[in-house]
């Protein structure tokens, strides 16, 4: 016996947390006889970002023949817009330059960051596959600056950049992927719905070919473009969705604060896939945790001055993790009118960066929604564009110059180094720094519950679901509270990576 859909199941208060509570199962077509499909291939991708684009290509490394399919009309999603830093356990620059690191530390070091609400185990899954995961992709084509970065939380040096950021890597890899005769590739497919066979196997997606994406706020429930289509995967369906920061809607339905915050992820990064594999009984989780960016890197917030513009006075340690900042940043908006904060900094402080490329597509208006710093001669100019006052705001300076130079932050308790780079006094002669800082959700921590192979985890007895994977940021639990930075790359590399073997090595069904 087969089944062509789903059973779907209500949700209690409209939440995806009470699956938790209600459970929901495949169903069975007792109707019909044997599943009817318009196409076959051996494992079907959907989504074409790092995690999609490694399960492919290590799905038909091992002979498989695959179809990825990706439902907006260039492939890449966020990752393609992203710097993909790349942490590393026993990578050749890490060898070169004597770095002892072990995958042990790389697990702790995200379990601490995490909140204790990470995955321990998972995390050393992955760390211990960051090494063979580099090597992948190296020998497909991609290139590294040269650069080992020690990056916020991490206690080694081991993250490596790629030339050319996400899309350097992704375009690196589907150069070498259009010389593979076993991958097919194909745009505007949105998958609708997983199939099952009558053993709850997952054997199938029912699509839309010739789909075009509309608006992330009305795409999932009003788009109904494309020409339906069942596709056979007779050993497996890896999802490598994203996440959802764009759905507005549902993430504010999580965590109503997240409703105005900007994204500058994938317009098609929606709840869609997510409540897909939800109604596949796989089981979600970690849906109202979050995780800020900011045009430029947190860990480079130390070296300037944060200044709320309604009072011209600093408020925050500029030190802090990325989603205290954001929260802080947040609640000085709710408290002031809506007027976004802003970071002073001078040249030297501009040296201190840990990435310098990135100051740089600031300086030259290149870093998206409010991500342009802008050099002023003198800080009643910087005062002036901002709306604060300038008397206040150079006592604040003052003051803080003060507290630098005497070795403690005694307003804030900032610390006052970071990766053997000390935190220095400001140049108030100018010229000087600035730019607002307004958080960006660009990363979503929930998704679905999965195993060491990346296989769903059913809501219902909290066993692998055979033959459905999920990878990448459409997975959740790895990172729990914060993810550590550079390190959302190596998960899609190597659960996207050990997800395509599995699918591949499973018997066909």
């Amino acid at each position: 016996m087969t089944t062509s859909a789903l059973k779907r199941r209500s949700f209690l208060q409209g939440s995806l947390l009470a699956a938790a509570v209600i459970g929901s199962t495949p169903a069975v077509a007792a109707e019909a006889a044997k599943p009817k499909f318009d196409e076959s291939f051996d494992v079907i991708v959907v989504g074409s970002g790092i995690a999609g684009t490694m399960a492919a290509l290590s799905a038909a490394d091992k002979g498989a023949n695959v179809l990825m399919i990706e439902k907006m009309s260039r492939l890449g999603g966020t990752s393609r817009i992203s710097g993909l830093n790349f942490a590393c356990v026993g990578s050749p620059a890490q060898k070169a330059k004597g770095v002892k690191d072990t995958s042990e530390q790389l697990a702790s070091d995200m379990y601490k960051v995490s909140g204790n609400m990470g995955d321990y185990e998972k995390a050393l899954e992955m760390a211990k596959n960051t090494a063979r995961a580099e090597a992948f992709m190296t020998q497909r084509g991609v290139k590294w600056d040269g650069r080992l970065l020690k990056l916020g939380g991490h206690s080694q040096p081991r993250v490596l950049v790629s030339e050319g950021d996400g899309a350097g890597l992704l375009n690196a890899l589907w150069t070498y992927m259009k010389g593979l005769k076993n991958v097919t590739v194909r745009t505007h497919v949105k998958a609708d719905e997983v199939l099952f066979n009558d053993k709850g196997v997952a054997v199938g997606v029912k699509v839309r070919e010739k789909y075009f994406f509309d608006t992330p706020e009305t795409d999932d429930n009003e788009n109904k473009t494309g020409v339906e289509k069942r596709i056979e995967a007779k050993k497996g369906v890896i999802f490598a969705t994203g996440g959802y920061a764009r759905d507005k809607a549902f993430r504010s339905s999580e965590v109503p604060f997240l409703a105005g915050v900007a994204t500058t992820t994938n317009p098609g990064a929606t709840a869609g896939a997510l409540k897909i594999l939800v109604n596949a009984g796989a089981q979600p989780m970690h849906l109202s945790l979050f995780r800020f960016a900011y045009p430029l890197p947190t860990e480079d917030m130390i070296w300037g001055m944060m200044v709320d513009p309604a009072t011209g006075r600093r408020f925050i340690n500029e030190g802090l993790t990325r989603n205290a900042l954001a929260q802080a940043v947040l609640l000085k908006r709710l408290q002031n009118g809506d007027k976004k904060p802003f970071i002073i900094y001078d040249e030297k402080s501009l040296g201190k960066f840990h990435n310098l490329n990135r100051v740089q597509r600031s300086l030259n208006g290149l870093n998206g929604i409010d991500g342009t710093m802008v050099k002023y001669d003198n800080l009643s100019e910087l005062c002036k564009a901002f709306g604060a006052d300038p008397k206040v705001v150079e006592d604040e300076l003052v003051k803080y110059n003060a507290m630098i130079t005497e070795g403690k932050d005694a307003q804030f308790d900032k610390p006052l180094e970071r990766s053997g780079r000390k935190v220095e006094a400001l140049d108030l002669k100018g010229p000087l720094f600035a730019m607002v800082i307004n958080p960006r959700l660009n990363y979503t921590p929930g998704g679905i519950r999965t195993d060491l192979q990346g296989r769903a985890i059913a809501l219902k007895d909290g066993k692998p679901i055979e033959g459905l994977y999920v990878v990448g940021e459409a997975s959740g639990g790895l990172h729990g509270q914060e993810r550590m930075t550079g390190c959302s790359m190596p998960e899609c590399a190597v659960f996207g990576m050990i997800a395509g073997e599995s699918a591949a090595q499973r018997k066909s069904i």
